[in-house]
């Protein structure tokens, strides 16, 4: 479910129900044309559907993080998931396609997912697996 979905008055209800947070990020540098963005979009978006489409009951898509120059992506990611964490969601899932990402992972992102999409294309369904084994465990170990 979207964050946009979502409505004021119905926020207070469904709170404890969509208590997951995911947090896309995509890695972009100002460096890409308007080609080379569509395409990280798209395939962000790819990432992301095997996470809100089976778990729309549980996981609120925020808006994405979208550039990291001049930021130091694992202290703003912390910051983010703490903020995220004190307006009520229990986890906080980043979800990028920058391979380099995993450098950013820390205290308060419940789970880092980064997804390779170079290798997508051959293997989407294990990939995909592999993502929703690593949420369903996530809550399996809090719960």
């Amino acid at each position: 479910m979207k964050f946009n979905d979502i409505s004021a008055q119905d926020w207070p209800e469904l709170k404890p129900y969509l208590d997951t947070c995911l947090l896309p990020m995509t890695g972009l540098t100002g460096f890409e044309d308007p080609a080379q963005v569509t395409i990280a979009l798209e395939q962000l978006r790819d990432a992301l559907e095997t996470i809100e489409i089976p778990y729309k009951g549980r996981v609120v898509t925020y808006p994405a993080l979208h550039y990291i120059t001049g930021t130091d992506m694992r202290e703003q990611l912390n910051a983010v998931s703490l903020h995220l964490k004190r307006m009520g969601f229990r986890y906080v899932i980043g979800l990028t396609i920058h391979t380099e990402a995993a450098l950013w992972k820390d205290e308060q992102t419940d789970l880092l997912i980064v997804v390779d999409m170079e290798q997508w294309t051959s293997q989407s369904e294990l990939i995909k697996s592999s993502i929703s084994k690593q949420v369903q465990e996530l809550w399996q170990q809090n719960d």
